[in-house]
């Protein structure tokens, strides 16, 4: 005689296990391959496109690699992970997206003929968790105050959205100084001639980031220090997106600056909608890539 719990059970269990065999559907393998080799080993590198396919491939929206290894048919090692290297951000994902995502590698041996590389493909699915969307309504009402959210907090991440006060006074204390990018390219070696010139870049670059904002802007404050922020974008009431023809950042994980140049100002009701990266939403399918002829 059976429990009167188990059909009960194997549904629960049948439920849980659909979303995995869709993942699952998406296959990986080696497209273009661009490979630059020089007897200097300067601008020297190789780089090979990921190509996917599968049933579920229309429900990822996000990826990253995670390789382990890679070397060529002679031996040499094409790829070496640092331990205190960080797994690189999501990229946005879509299936007509042309050049598709790559992997970066070291330059292989001028004998080689074909590389090999191992590691796995993560793929965003919000559609596996609800709560990777999360929607702050009127948060133009609330500036230069991180948003209260257990949501944000259980990711590590906090989200303020800024003045344009708040905003051009965070620009200038992120902005290192003369000395400190004197002091750090001294202890790389740099010469002085090389310390001017990395002056000039960072002026340079701060320069092209330094336009002043619009009241069709948008400003937040992120720090993400996990990566946990996939997209974030901007909805009226209604739901409809509002529309930003340009977007800037500056900054890394920990402490990052985005302005939003909307087509119009927003309306006062505007929404936030932030799509968080969340253990459920993750899925990860194997790249094993062998005998990938060189150019």
């Amino acid at each position: 005689m059976s429990s009167p719990g188990r059909p009960v059970l194997c549904v629960s269990m049948l439920l849980l296990s659909l979303p995995l065999f869709a993942a699952e559907d998406v296959k990986v393998s080696a497209g273009a391959v661009e490979d630059q080799r020089s007897s200097d080993g300067r601008m020297s590198g190789l780089s090979i496109e990921i190509k996917l396919a599968g049933g579920a491939l229309a429900e990822v929206k996000a990826l990253r690699t995670r390789l382990k290894s890679a070397k060529d048919d002679v031996g040499t090692v094409l790829y070496k992970a640092a331990k205190s290297d960080k797994p690189r951000d999501f990229e946005e994902f879509s299936p007509d997206r042309r050049p598709g995502p790559r992997i970066n590698l070291s330059s292989p041996s001028r004998d080689a003929s074909t590389v090999e590389a191992a590691g796995e493909v993560e793929l965003f699915i919000p559609s596996r968790d609800p709560n990777t969307k999360q929607r702050f309504e009127k948060f133009l009402g609330r500036l230069d105050k991180p948003i209260s959210s257990s949501a944000l907090k259980s990711a590590k991440v906090e989200i303020t959205p800024l003045s344009a006060a708040a905003y051009k006074a965070r620009q200038q204390q992120n902005k290192p100084t003369k000395e400190q990018i004197t002091a750090e390219a001294k202890k790389q070696g740099a010469t002085d001639a090389e310390i001017k010139q990395a002056i000039a870049l960072v002026e340079a670059f701060t320069a092209l980031g330094g336009e002043e904002p619009s009241e069709t802007s948008v400003l937040i404050e992120t720090k993400d220090p996990d990566g946990k922020i996939i997209s974030i974008d901007l909805v009226g009431a209604d739901g409809s997106e509002l529309k930003a023809p340009s977007r800037g950042s500056s900054g890394g994980r920990e402490d990052k600056l985005v302005k939003i140049d909307l087509s119009e100002k927003p309306p006062p009701d505007a929404a936030l909608v932030v799509t968080l990266r969340t253990s459920r939403s993750v899925v990860s399918v194997p790249l094993n890539f062998k005998e990938v002829a060189l150019p």
